[in-house]
């Protein structure tokens, strides 16, 4: 079998990492993990472009040039179209700032640079209001474009091993080395790594390392292909309905999907494949499989759209979508793919490079700087749209940061400068916690200074004040977190603040409560007068609902549930009578129904989280009705 020749059943491979992805994002509880289809793609990935740069290097015909017009040829087409969709439909639907963020990201998905632009602007691939950009999923495209500027230099490296198992080995010990990367990745930097390409790196080299292997060494018989099969549908199916959004990923559980990929493409690589094969040779299989990149291209802006306008995707639209998805696929892939194809084969680099990237880029940056310097043409919507999204605007974390930190920062000592109150050269006090201690800054800030009070803000993401506490995060989150309160609670029992304040999202579970009251003595033994704050209730739709309200006049309620407080807290109250305790829900809620707004001012930054307008005007209500530190 020629090294090019067609492989009808990785047309196949292509068809299940499409529709996981497309199946998980209708709805999750389909396929828990089937956004590891992405993670199959980079496999085929890797494997295809490495076949044609080892033949085309082994051949004396590689050029760096030809490479990548073929590479512009390949992603741009069909990219610039759908961008320029979603684009179209945004002009109508997104708010302001929503459609300059669109039209940010337009312009990195061109660049290949998305992955990274995401991971600043959400942090959590699963966080919901990353489901509502348009052109999230681009962040694959992203790492599979960075990927391409170092590998094929790298190939051309080691291709002077000059010797063929030599070559193989050194790209084996390579991959586990970047695996390794990745494993150790996700225990410190979680978030980045399921986005970046350091962490990404070892799947597409997987690809590119079985592609050197094929070279050498296929199945023997159909026994081995038949065995390869199985084990390769097995390692996928496992990763599809057990791995979850709560699994640390990438790291080794993104191996198994990857080990699962390589295994189908190594068995389907002999002469005469097993008969199992058939199952990716299907016609309906091949055919989904030739339109896969414009079928992950269209699929993710119609869901997002969906639920930027808060559409349930019960079963009828779910089919919808998908039935969508796929026409709008095949004709992406009949009128732009394959005539961009050829048409582009016949052109020169610079063409392809000036027609085809530089000048949609530039056409991109345009509407970019436009819309950024009208500030998403507000005028489309009733003028409150823009004042509420203003106020979305005041980030407690940005506007303290360096008092509030991530948790790769848990080591960062107490600063001083970091004050919150009264300015006055004596410090009375320190106020802990994690994201929602960091949230209510505004609110202690407006309240400790009509009592003359100076407080430190001392606050970690995910790292709620209780010592000894198990966030339920990845070994090395948790590890940090109790390192943190240890050290924390170590500086208020040395007598250095006559004042605590605790405060975060306060976990359920008797034995959270049984921690908390360990760490309530722990302030109490010191001498120090101790507030605590209870977390806000969350509202579904916090940050978005009321703005939404008013863009499309919808009668929609945005209120939700009022829940109360864990129940430990009843035992709190009994048992430490000297400590005060403050609700700010005493002005978020009326009686069970919780807003998130008061007034005209929005509360909310997400569905959780206060902005720190709605966090400040809290603190004032509160003192309103006679609350106090």
């Amino acid at each position: 079998m020629n090294q090019n020749q067609y492989r009808p059943d990785i047309d196949g491979l292509r068809a299940i990492a499409v529709l996981s992805v497309l199946l998980h994002h209708l709805n999750a509880s389909f396929l828990p993990g089937g956004f590891v289809g992405v993670d199959i793609f980079f496999v085929i990935s890797g494997y295809l472009i490495t076949s044609h740069i080892y033949k085309e290097i082994s051949d004396g015909t590689f050029s760096l040039k030809q490479f990548y017009k073929r590479r512009i040829n390949r992603i741009a087409p069909a990219l610039v179209t759908v961008v320029v969709a979603s684009l179209v439909v945004g002009a109508v639907v997104l708010s302001p700032e929503d459609l300059v963020r669109l039209t940010k990201s337009s312009v990195y998905a061109m660049l290949g640079l998305s992955n990274i632009f995401f991971w600043r602007e959400y942090g959590d691939y699963f966080a919901g209001n990353a489901g509502e950009a348009p052109l999230l999923h681009t962040w694959s495209l992203g790492v599979e474009e960075q990927f391409y500027v170092v590998w094929p230099l790298l190939i051309l490296i080691l291709i002077k091993l000059n010797r063929r198992w030599y070559i193989v080995g050194a790209f084996a010990i390579l991959t586990i080395g970047a695996i390794v990367v990745s494993q150790i990745a996700i225990g410190i930097f979680a978030l980045a790594s399921y986005y970046l390409i350091p962490s990404r790196f070892f799947e597409l080299m997987i690809g590119g390392l079985l592609a050197l292997v094929i070279v050498y060494k296929r199945p023997s018989s159909r026994f081995y292909s038949g065995l390869s099969f199985i084990s390769g549908f097995l390692l996928i199916g496992g990763s599809l309905f057990f791995l979850n959004k709560s699994s640390a990923f990438p790291g080794i559980n993104a191996l198994w999907p990857c080990l699962g990929a390589a295994l189908l493409i190594w068995a389907g690589s002999i002469r005469h494949p097993h008969y199992l094969s058939r199952l990716l040779t299907s016609h309906p299989m091949v055919f989904i499989g030739l339109i896969s990149y414009s079928l992950y291209l269209w699929h993710w802006p119609l869901i997002a759209y969906l639920n930027y306008m808060n559409i349930a995707i019960v079963p009828i639209i779910g089919v919808s979508v998908a039935f969508f998805s796929i026409l709008l696929a095949w004709l992406s892939w009949k009128f732009v793919e394959i005539p961009m194809r050829r048409t582009g084969a016949t052109l020169f680099f610079s063409q392809v490079f000036f027609w085809r990237f530089a000048i949609p880029v530039v056409a991109l940056l345009s509407i970019g700087v436009t819309t950024f310097y009208t500030k998403g043409f507000p005028k489309r919507f009733d003028p409150r749209v823009a004042e509420l999204e203003k106020v979305l605007e005041s980030k407690p974390d940005i506007l303290r940061s360096g008092c509030h930190v991530p948790s790769a920062m848990y080591d960062t000592p107490p600063n001083v400068k970091c004050r919150l109150g009264m300015v006055k050269p004596e410090l009375d006090g320190i106020l802990i916690g994690d994201s929602f201690a960091n949230h209510f800054t505004g609110m202690v800030d407006v309240m400790s200074k009509a009592e003359g009070i100076s407080l430190m803000d001392y606050t970690m993401d995910g790292c709620p004040p209780i010592l000894m506490y198990d966030t339920g995060a990845a070994p090395s989150y948790a590890e940090r977190c109790r390192k943190r309160n240890e050290a924390t609670y170590a500086n208020i029992s040395a007598n250095r603040f006559s004042r605590v304040i605790l405060a975060g999202s306060w976990p359920q579970g008797p034995k959270a409560g049984e921690q908390l009251m360990s760490s309530i003595d722990v302030v109490l033994k010191s001498g120090a007068a101790l507030t605590i704050i209870l977390n806000n209730e969350s509202i579904e739709g916090a940050n978005s609902c009321p703005i939404r309200r008013i863009m499309y006049g919808s009668a929609k309620s945005c209120e939700g549930l009022r829940k109360g407080p864990p129940a430990y807290f009843k035992e709190i109250i009994t048992r430490y009578p000297t400590i005060h305790i403050i609700d700010p829900n005493q002005v978020i809620c009326n009686s069970n129904k919780c807003s998130p707004m008061i007034g005209n001012v929005l509360l909310y930054r997400d569905s959780s989280h206060l902005n720190d307008v709605g966090s400040r005007l809290i603190g004032q209500s509160l003192l309103n009705i006679g609350v106090t530190l």
